[in-house]
């Protein structure tokens, strides 16, 4: 070739290459090559390569080529080469090399593995015009190298033949032959396989409507005013609550029939709710042990749990408490085994009343996230799983479908095992479709998930469905082997591929980023800040291009994550080793923290300052422990009324006048001596409990003292509604355990069994009915 410096003793090199699929007759192509460096003798070697794809003839390709270095005697190499794939006709592939003596002959066998090239024919025209070949077209060729090949040897081995035509081929396993490792295998049917750059602008993609099948937000009444009570009662109705009563009664009487040695009195609905109202205030309110609620020693002075319910009462409704109907569980429990066993059956009844609840009095907002939630519990239970990333390693893994504007449950499954899909597309597949209700929710709805739900599968569905969707995927899922990245990327670099209504996107951010969305184009112009920095130490800000997709994902995604926060702030979760307690409290919390949404978008919607979520756990505490006195007040208030109005005017007037209220002495001073008139019959003032008096109320019968300074007489009987609460309040002492109210009356201890029978001895021995005995 001209340029290249000529051997000393002028060798001439002769390269024979037949390419592709050559024309019956053969055209052969000849190519002169010197090479850099030549032995002395010039010896002269032949390589015979066949290529994967061979004419029908067996056309045969010969190539010459001077090796850098040949042994001394000039030993004969025959080198016969074996293809994965032969040809028709079983062509042997022979290499020798020469020299001037008649040297031994080393034979070896090479293997190599699958050729994915094109078959590309020539036409017998172009190679007489002396046109180039096509340039797609791929020659193997064995160049001369730098390394010294060790041929000499005693003995010549065995020529290998060639597999005849009839025999199968040979194919490889994937772990030894590297060109299968590295091959591109296709991404979709139909793809064009070419990942293209920002630069590049992507296609007009069909947006799907927003078509919800109702009104997002709350589905309540604009008008009315409600309060943090009737929004938790929206979830714990007293339907809920009176079947939750009726199982706990159940289970009780159960539990004392198996020897049980503990006094139990039925459970009420509103006792139920006081409970209710302790187990929320402990997540606000936490201490070591439940029984520092109810501690009276003054590091632990906790009055609220004492007022309205004793801790006997609360641990034997804690024993006791079950969701579901224990003849059921029973019967239940016999099927093991089997596949009408229900492994959810003790926690069915509760979950599914609270899942109708979060559907029907809220309809979510176009984004939604799907995620896993784990509930912390170390009950020994089938359901328990162990996730290492996740905060609490061990308990129950649920699967969540939240909205992303403020954390709303709107629907939940629990995982139970890995059994075979029932679609046959896999677990993630069939959980994340049975979360997506279209009839409920609507069309138009974009679906943002992480790659363990991500696939080309379950986003083509959910695009049928009229569902967007958007997430990370595992390059492994749908077969990206080619690097669409270089070595070295720099940080914003983007690469897409489009495949129908599927976008892949791959940035270069910290780490590689690969996702997939049918919601989103590739590339809108936007950037993100990042902080740099230089070589001598300083920081720098540099933007850098990001796709569409990653501050979407990055907003949206987050739905099931800010439920958890919203939970875990102020979590009921108590230490419980029956593991459908444990689903009990994470009930309470789906319900507290939904009602609280709740209240916050009405608030929003009429223009007011919605509660905090501290505030409203409290006014939902002290709401719910009023309960019963609420309606016993209005009981009590409905029965003087109706009494009052039965009772004719001039018995009225009979009542005033013959019991009057005006201070009378305690004693008789005409029964006394004149020295004893001033301290004969002394008692201490009922109200202030500070001096002694010698006057009393004629109609109450109660010792109230009257001076310039503390008219007690006056105070006792302005308001009489109030007072019944200052007088239990200045009167009323309890014993640390158990934890009965009690009284000194008369120089005696009086204990009762309950704060209602405390205020009522107050009312009838202190006068205070409204002057009736």
């Amino acid at each position: 070739m001209e340029g290249e410096e000529s051997p000393p003793n002028g060798t001439e090199v002769t390269e024979t290459i037949v390419e592709g699929e050559y024309p019956p007759d053969g055209p052969e192509v000849t190519e002169t090559i010197v090479e850099d460096e030549y032995p002395p003798d010039g010896p002269e070697v032949t390589e015979t390569i066949v290529e994967d794809e061979y004419p029908p003839d067996g056309t045969e390709v010969t190539e010459t080529i001077v090796e850098d270095e040949y042994p001394p005697d000039g030993t004969e190499v025959t080198e016969t080469i074996v293809e994965d794939e032969y040809p028709p006709d079983g062509t042997e592939v022979t290499e020798t090399r020469g020299g001037d003596d008649s040297p031994p002959i080393i034979t070896r066998l090479r293997v190599r593995g699958i050729s994915s090239r094109p078959k590309i024919e020539a036409s017998e025209s172009s190679e007489e015009d002396g046109e180039d070949l096509p340039p797609d077209t791929e020659v193997i060729e064995s160049r001369a190298s730098k390394r010294t090949k060790l041929t000499s040897s005693p003995k010549a081995a065995p020529q290998r033949k060639a597999r005849p035509p009839s025999s199968p081929p040979w194919t490889p396993s994937p772990a030894k032959s590297k060109n299968r490792a590295h091959a591109a295998t296709p991404l979709f049917s139909g793809s064009e396989r070419k990942w293209r750059t920002e630069d590049e602008p992507d296609q007009e993609h069909k947006w799907l409507p927003f078509e919800p099948a109702r009104i997002p937000g709350p589905q309540l009444d604009t008008s009315k005013n409600y309060t943090v009570l009737e929004l938790f009662q929206l979830f714990f109705s007293n339907d809920v609550v009176d079947t939750l009563c009726s199982n706990t009664n159940k289970n009780a009487k159960r539990r004392q029939e198996h020897g049980i040695k503990e006094p139990w009195k039925p459970v009420s609905v509103e006792e139920m709710y006081k409970y209710l109202s302790i187990v929320i205030y402990m997540g606000l309110l936490n201490v070591h042990t439940v029984s520092d609620y109810w501690n009276r020693n003054r590091i632990y002075c906790l009055p609220f749990c004492c007022t309205v319910m004793t801790m006997t009462r609360f641990r034997a409704i804690t024993y006791s408490l079950h969701m579901s109907d224990p003849a059921e569980d029973e019967e239940n429990d016999k099927k093991k085994g089997t596949a009408d066993y229900d492994r959810l059956m003790r926690i069915k009844p509760l979950k599914d009343q609270i899942l109708d609840a979060c559907r029907a009095f809220y309809h979510p907002f176009q984004n939604l996230s799907i995620d896993e939630r784990m509930v912390h519990s170390k009950a020994r239970h089938s359901l328990k799983q162990y996730i290492k990333s996740k905060s609490y390693r061990y308990g129950f893994k649920l699967y969540v479908l939240a909205d992303s504007r403020n954390g709303y449950t709107c629907d939940f499954n629990v995982f139970m095992t890995k059994n075979p899909s029932a679609s046959g597309k896999g677990e993630s597949y069939d959980v994340a479709m049975n979360l997506l209700k279209v009839p409920y929710l609507g069309t138009g709805y974009h679906i943002y998930v992480d790659n363990f739900f991500t696939s080309t599968t379950f986003f083509r569905d959910l695009y049928k469905k009229k569902l967007g969707a958007c997430g990370t995927i595992r390059e492994i899922r749908v077969g990206i082997r080619e690097n669409s990245m270089p070595a070295r990327a720099e940080k914003g670099t983007i690469r897409w591929l489009r495949d129908g209504e599927l976008l892949f996107t791959k940035w270069m951010g910290a780490q590689p980023v690969t996702m997939c969305t049918t919601i989103h184009k590739a590339f809108a112009g936007e950037q993100v800040k990042i902080r740099k920095q230089s070589k001598n130490g300083s920081w720098t800000t540099q933007c850098i291009p990001v796709p569409e997709a990653i501050k979407p994902y990055n907003k949206y995604m987050g739905g099931v994550d800010l439920s958890d926060s919203l939970i875990k702030c102020y979590s009921v979760a108590h230490k419980t080793m029956k593991w459908y307690k444990t689903f009990f409290f994470h009930f309470i919390d789906i319900a507290v923290v939904n009602s609280f949404l709740l209240q916050k978008d009405m608030a929003q919607m009429k223009k007011k300052k919605p509660m905090t979520h501290k505030q409203f756990r409290e006014q939902l505490c002290l709401q719910l422990a009023d309960i019963g006195k609420q309606e016993e007040a209005e009981e009590e208030s409905s029965e003087e009324e109706e009494e009052e109005e039965e009772q004719p005017e001039e018995e009225k007037e009979l009542v005033e006048v013959k019991r009057p209220c005006y201070p009378v002495p305690i004693i008789d001073p005409t029964t006394v001596d004149s020295s004893q008139r001033k301290s004969g019959g002394r008692k201490k003032c009922c109200l202030c409990k500070e001096s002694q008096t010698n006057w009393q109320c004629e109609s109450c019968q109660v010792a109230l003292c009257m001076i310039p300074d503390r008219n007690c007489f006056r105070v006792w009987h302005m308001n009489k509604k109030d007072l019944v609460a200052e007088v239990f309040k200045r009167h009323i002492k309890y014993n640390p355990y158990p934890t009965h109210p009690w009284m000194e009356y008369g120089g005696k201890k009086i204990e009762f069994k309950s704060q209602k029978q405390a205020q009522s001895f107050i009312k009838c021995h202190f006068g205070l009915r409204n002057n009736r005995k």
